[in-house]
């Protein structure tokens, strides 16, 4: 048995679960057994209705006790939920706070830890998995025994189709002293786009180069438009211009979409360590020697706040905006 941990938002699967899904069922194949699903937290019990049709079991912890995330709550879950399905493999998401809670797990499970994975599979019993390194500029690839404990990077894998209706069943998991340890008093909302930034298809990133929070709503337009995400450099960030969620970098996100807009944005390395395996990337800048004309399929070299309005009329015009 294959354990997905299938990451919600309350109400619907998030894309990382649904891409979890996908990389449990190819395992599934080369080791044997079926793929069964794990919902933790507040809305579990409606999210596992939608979540059983794409595993053979869907497994929910929820009550007061779940109300509120924590690392150390989540990976006694996940085990539990290993250990109900005799599963020697469990996938999860690599989200912020999949990192937080799947190092835990592989600790609890004796198991071998693959983070941050690309792809992932079996042969002759052993799991194998590649992922990048070094400012996502080296393919590595890893190698691990069972059981094995293996985290999805976001915008890498397909995303996973129905398969038929499995069963829902609750799990009662109890928790000890040490899992009560932290204690959330407060919990404050990432302010974001209306796109997930990491979940996006399409990004659209503003750099310091577009001189003022006030012209980053023109980033925000031609992001509604194409149904992307808004993104922003480090700079922008420290000048308090746009929220730290929309940071796109080494010390931000990373994002894999399929088309990366980088606009007024040089493209320091620090920046192209978390956009530089977008699929095709378009750049405007007026500095022909900007670093992120090294990672563009597609250059303007222009003054953005000439070439971003023309470019906002031909989405409408084609759009019939």
């Amino acid at each position: 048995m294959i354990l997905v941990v299938m990451d919600h938002d309350g109400n619907e699967l998030r894309k990382g679960a649904l891409e979890g899904v996908s990389r449990a069922r190819k395992l599934a194949e080369a080791l044997g057994g079926e793929v069964a699903g794990l919902v933790v937290g507040p809305g579990a019990e409606g999210v596992a209705e939608k979540a059983k049709d794409y595993v053979s079991k869907v497994f929910v912890v929820s009550g007061p006790d779940w109300e509120t995330y924590t690392a150390e709550k989540w990976a006694k879950a996940a085990h539990a939920a290993a250990e109900a399905a005799g599963a020697k493999v469990v996938v999860a998401p690599a989200s912020r706070t999949g990192r937080s809670w799947t190092a835990r797990l592989a600790v609890k499970m004796d198991a071998a830890l693959l983070e941050d994975t690309l792809d992932s599979w079996a042969e002759e019993g052993k799991v194998y998995a590649t992922k990048y390194s070094f400012l996502n500029r080296v393919l590595e690839k890893q190698a691990g025994s069972l059981p094995a404990v293996i985290s999805v990077k976001p915008n890498t894998t397909p995303l996973a189709e129905p398969a038929g209706a499995g069963a829902v069943e609750p799990l009662a998991v109890e928790l000890g002293e040490l899992e009560k340890k932290v204690e959330v008093l407060e919990k404050i909302a990432e302010t974001g786009g209306k796109v997930s930034l990491t979940e996006a298809e399409i990004v659209v990133t503003g750099g310091r180069g577009m001189g003022s929070a006030e012209a980053f709503k023109l980033i925000e337009e031609f992001a509604d438009l194409l149904g992307g995400a808004v993104g922003a450099t480090r700079a922008v960030i420290d000048a308090g211009w746009r929220p730290y969620a929309e940071q796109v970098g080494q010390t931000g996100k990373t994002v894999q979409p399929n088309v990366y807009f980088a606009l007024a944005v040089s493209g320091a390395v620090q920046h192209q360590a978390g956009m530089n395996k977008s699929k095709v990337v378009v750049a405007v800048n007026k500095d022909p020697d900007a670093p992120i004309f090294k990672e563009t399929d597609y250059g303007v070299v222009g003054d953005v706040h000439q070439v971003l309005p023309a470019m906002i009329e031909e989405v409408k015009k084609l759009k019939g905006a």
